[in-house]
C-alpha cells in the first residue's frame, strides 16, 4: 500500500467557497512538500487549479489510505479508511451557528482516531473549544491561520453598454459576436474583463460567457459609464445623436462603435474609439485592441445645444404649482393609470393635484389613498 506524506480530505469541493480557497492556498504555497488532496466530489475548475501544484485523487470508499499526516476538513467521512501517524480535524466554521443553521445537525467531528484539532482563527479555535468540551473530547485546539499569498493580478477591463439584446437594430447580434471574440482573446492571453449590459428585463438570449452580467434597466446608467474602461454602442446606423456616446466621452471613457454617421459629425478621434465593422469582420482585432490599445487622456467637448433660442421663454410656474400639490399614500393596492405603476400600502408617498386627490378618495372601490400630513 502506497504511503502518502500529507493528505487533505474535503468531501465536496464546490465551485466557490472558503474551504476550497484554503485547499488552493495550501497547495500553492506548500507544494514543495508532498501533498495529496482527496475528495468525493469536486468542481472541475477547482480540480484544474489544484492539480497545477499537488496530487488530487477521488476517494474510493473502503479503500485504505496510509499516510503520515491526514487533515480532515469539515467532515470525517473517510476517517475509517485512513491509517495515519496523526489525524487532524481542521475547523473552518463556528460550530454553534452551524448547528443552528442545519436544524440541530452538524457533521460529526469527534472520533477516537483524531489526534489534533486546528482552528483557522482565534474565533474558530474558541468556538471549537466550547464545542469540544460539550462532546467530551480532551484534545485541545491549536490555532493556525489559513495561508494566503497574493500575487500581482491583472485588473479586468470594465465594459458597459445599454442596449436591447434581442433587437437586431440595436446591435444584439454584434454584441454576442464581440463577447465571443473577447472570450477567445482572454483565454489565449490570460486576460479578464467584466461586461455590464443594461438590457430589457427577462430578455431571452443564450450567453455562455462568465464575463458578462445582464443588468436590469435603469433610468440613469451614467455612474456605470463613468467607471468603465470602454462603453459599447454598436447599433445600426440609426443613431442621430446617441447619448451613450456623448456621455461616455464626456466622462473621458473611450467607446467601441460601429461606423455610425454621427461619429463623423462629432469631434471624436481615433484615440477615443475603436471601430467595429458592420459585418463584424474585424471583431478579433477589436477584442485585441480592447486590451492592448494605449488610450491617451482626452478632454471631449460635448456639442453645445441651442434650445435656448428655440423654446418659448415664458417664466415657469411649475414651482408654484408644486406647492399646491397634495402628498398622499396608498391605503389599498391598486394600479394607478396616471402614475403608470402599481401602488401598494408599502409604496412611498407621492404628490397629486387636487382633482386627482378627489378622484382617488371618491373611487368606486372606496378611498384608495389618504392625505399625508407633513
Amino acid at each position: 500500500m502506497e504511503t502518502y506524506s500529507n493528505i487533505f480530505y474535503f468531501s465536496k469541493i464546490c465551485k466557490i467557497g472558503g474551504t476550497e480557497q484554503f485547499l488552493y492556498e495550501i497547495a500553492k504555497k506548500y507544494h514543495k512538500y508532498d501533498i495529496t488532496v482527496f475528495y468525493d466530489d469536486a468542481a472541475s475548475d477547482q480540480l484544474k487549479r489544484l492539480k497545477r501544484y499537488v496530487r488530487c485523487k477521488k476517494r474510493v470508499k473502503g479503500e485504505k489510505i496510509k499516510c503520515k499526516k491526514a487533515f480532515l476538513n469539515f467532515n470525517i467521512g473517510m476517517i475509517e479508511d485512513i491509517e495515519a501517524e496523526e489525524i487532524y480535524f481542521v475547523s473552518h466554521a463556528n460550530y454553534e451557528e452551524l448547528h443552528k443553521a442545519h436544524g440541530g445537525y452538524i457533521p460529526p467531528i469527534a472520533h477516537e482516531k483524531i489526534t489534533n484539532y486546528i482552528g483557522v482563527s482565534q474565533f474558530a479555535t474558541d468556538k471549537l473549544e466550547e464545542y469540544r468540551k460539550k462532546i467530551g473530547s480532551k484534545i485541545e485546539t491549536e490555532k493556525c491561520y489559513n495561508p494566503l499569498t497574493l500575487e500581482k493580478v491583472k485588473r479586468p477591463k470594465i465594459i458597459v453598454s445599454a442596449c436591447r439584446l434581442n433587437d437586431k437594430v440595436k446591435g444584439g447580434e454584434r454584441t454576442l459576436k464581440l463577447i465571443n471574440a473577447l472570450d477567445r482573446y482572454c483565454k489565449k492571453n490570460d486576460e479578464h474583463y467584466l461586461w455590464l449590459i443594461f438590457t430589457n428585463p427577462n430578455v431571452k438570449v443564450h450567453l455562455n460567457s462568465p464575463n458578462v452580467v445582464l443588468m436590469q434597466p435603469r433610468i440613469d446608467v451614467r455612474p456605470y459609464l463613468a467607471m468603465a474602461d470602454y462603453v459599447v454602442q454598436i447599433s445600426n446606423d440609426m443613431e442621430t445623436y446617441c447619448y451613450t456616446i456623448n456621455e461616455a466621452l464626456g466622462y473621458g471613457v473611450p467607446i467601441i462603435t460601429t461606423p455610425l454617421s454621427i461619429i463623423k459629425e462629432l469631434p471624436i478621434t481615433d484615440n477615443e474609439r475603436i471601430e467595429l465593422d458592420w459585418d463584424c469582420s474585424n471583431v478579433d482585432e477589436v477584442a485585441k485592441k480592447v486590451f492592448e490599445k494605449k488610450v491617451e487622456k482626452f478632454n471631449y467637448k460635448i456639442p453645445k445645444d441651442n434650445w435656448d433660442n428655440i423654446l418659448v421663454q415664458d417664466k415657469s410656474t411649475y414651482r408654484e404649482e408644486k406647492e399646491k400639490l397634495i402628498k398622499v399614500r396608498a391605503i389599498k393596492n391598486y394600479y394607478d393609470n396616471e402614475e403608470e405603476e402599481h401602488k401598494t400600502i408599502e409604496s412611498e408617498p407621492w404628490d397629486v393635484y387636487q382633482y386627482r386627490y378627489e378622484e382617488l378618495v371618491n373611487h368606486p372601490r372606496g378611498a384608495l389613498v389618504e392625505r399625508v400630513n407633513e
